[in-house]
């Protein structure tokens, strides 16, 4: 990586106006930012190309592709991605219902030549959180199919006088006192308890919807928008033809274990196991091309141009409950000399064989809060930052509506997910099955996110970023992951068509 943090970069605005000695057919006020997303000031034709790029490497662990250095990469380029479980037990899998086809990536990588761009590290993890905040009927009527992420609710009534009888339940088909996961489909739930009851997926979200073969037949693709993988896009579209080099995204997948979820009624010696299909496994890169006399007046008046952007940093942390049910920890999470934006944190079981998890709709992509305790007691939860030698709050934050509303404040978005899912206080999730999992047992406090925006706008001191935080009533005799994030703000220069990346 490229990076220089003591350098000031040119401050070049990226919309310039042309130099009134440079002749060009199109008048200054009349050339558009080209890089900005969204509408444009002025009426033009744009063309989009779409070329299907093969990897330039591809391994189980690795893949790159190379960009063409013309036109302007559009945002909403995809990559697509195909399994083959052939070697598993043959029982049906599917991804994780919560972040679906996003699980395979562990590390995504923008390098412009030899400089690192954007990275995130801990991506399949990262989306987790990011997920959240995908509208569920979004999930249910469209990422369904192109990502796999299934993540919706209904409520749960009773279908007849038969069905409630079974159930011993007191509700109706008019009243409903808990939820489940909406996927599209009708519970077989007549004359069925509740316990009994299994939803089931559709066939499009199996990754083995017929025989898979090592040739992709008979199995499912799924997508993965390029501004999921570098938030640096939802903001910016990079002007390629401007650019003299090489441009390349690499992935880092994911071991089989953390890529999909068997059925939960299968025999535990029927592990999952999915191999990605080299062949299925491609960008479909869309260019955005202006009227040639708009484009290079663009270049013409930006030959020195910058931009900022927001790149993430992972730390993680191992918590170790292995003799008690609560956890109190004080963590030095970096940042020195970066301005940071916000820092997001979960708590998640590690990759192992012996994890209870594993057997989770979600997988291991979970994020745990306190649970309860011996007593049935909800257990305490207290967190506060310290940086630039204050603490962000006055008085340390043991309220969970308070965090709640902290982590909305700081994405400016509500997250869709129920208090149940949060914390776990009211008990409103169903102990019906979804694809033979028990939705009670896998979705309860498995979604605590602990977030905060860091509005003093100032560079962090040498002492970097303190966490103070206290989980209780954790469930005992685990070792659990923390994975922290900090959003740090960073400049880009493009100068003779040659990028560089400088920390604010």
């Amino acid at each position: 990586m490229s990076v220089n943090d003591d350098t000031t970069p040119p401050t070049t605005d990226s919309s310039a106006p042309l130099d009134v000695s440079t002749p060009a057919p199109t008048a200054a006020a009349n050339v558009p930012n080209l890089m900005m997303i969204g509408a444009m000031p002025i009426n033009t034709q744009m063309n989009v190309e779409t070329d299907i790029l093969e990897t330039v490497v591809f391994s189980e662990t690795f893949c790159r592709f190379r960009l063409q250095n013309k036109g302007i990469l559009h945002s909403n380029s995809k990559i697509v991605f195909a399994l083959d479980t052939s070697s598993g037990s043959g029982a049906d899998c599917i991804l994780p219902a919560n972040i679906g086809i996003h699980s395979i990536i562990d590390r995504a990588v923008l390098k412009v030549g030899t400089k690192t761009i954007c990275e995130t590290d801990g991506f399949n993890h990262f989306m987790q959180h990011r997920s959240s905040f995908v509208n569920p009927q979004h999930n249910k009527q469209r990422e369904s199919i192109t990502s796999s992420r299934l993540m919706c609710r209904k409520w749960e009534y009773d279908l007849g006088a038969s069905a409630k009888s079974a159930s011993g339940r007191t509700d109706s088909i008019n009243e409903a006192t808990d939820y489940t996961v909406d996927l599209g489909i009708d519970v077989n739930a007549l004359n069925k308890a509740v316990a009994a009851r299994d939803i089931a997926v559709h066939k499009y979200s199996l990754l083995n919807p017929t025989a898979s073969a090592a040739d992709g037949t008979g199995t499912s693709d799924f997508q993965i928008t390029i501004n999921d993988l570098f938030p640096f896009l939802k903001m910016n579209q990079l002007p390629l033809y401007m650019m003299k080099e090489e441009i390349d995204i690499e992935l880092y997948f994911a071991k089989e274990s953390k890529r999909g979820v068997s059925r939960g009624d299968v025999a535990a010696s029927d592990k999952f196991a999915a191999k990605l299909i080299r062949n299925s496994t491609q960008m479909i890169a869309d260019y955005i091309y202006y009227p040639q006399e708009i484009m290079t007046a663009y270049q013409n008046a930006n030959n020195n141009m910058s931009f900022t952007y927001v790149d993430y940093r992972l730390v993680k942390h191992t918590v170790d409950n292995s003799a008690d049910e609560s956890q109190s920890i004080i963590l030095n999470v970096g940042g020195a000399g970066r301005v940071v934006n916000k820092l997001f944190f979960g708590l998640s079981l590690p990759d192992t064989t012996s994890n209870p998890q594993r057997n989770s709709i979600l997988n291991l992509y979970e994020s745990y809060g306190s649970g309860e305790d011996s007593a049935g007691d909800l257990g305490a939860v207290s967190h506060n930052v310290r940086y630039n030698d204050k603490f962000l709050y006055p008085i340390d934050i043991k309220n969970n509506a308070r965090l709640f509303h902290n982590m909305q404040q700081a994405e400016g978005s509500v997250p869709f997910i129920s208090k149940d899912e949060y914390v776990g206080e009211l008990g409103l999730i169903s102990t019906e099955r979804v694809f033979g999992h028990i939705a009670f047992a896998d979705l309860e406090t498995t979604n605590f996110w602990v977030e905060d925006r860091l509005n003093r706008n100032e560079r962090v001191n040498s002492r970097g970023i303190e966490i103070y935080q206290t989980w209780g009533a954790l469930e005992g005799g685990l070792v659990y992951t923390m994975r922290c994030w900090l959003e740090i703000v960073k400049y880009a220069t493009l100068q003779d068509g040659i990028l560089q990346t400088y920390y604010a």
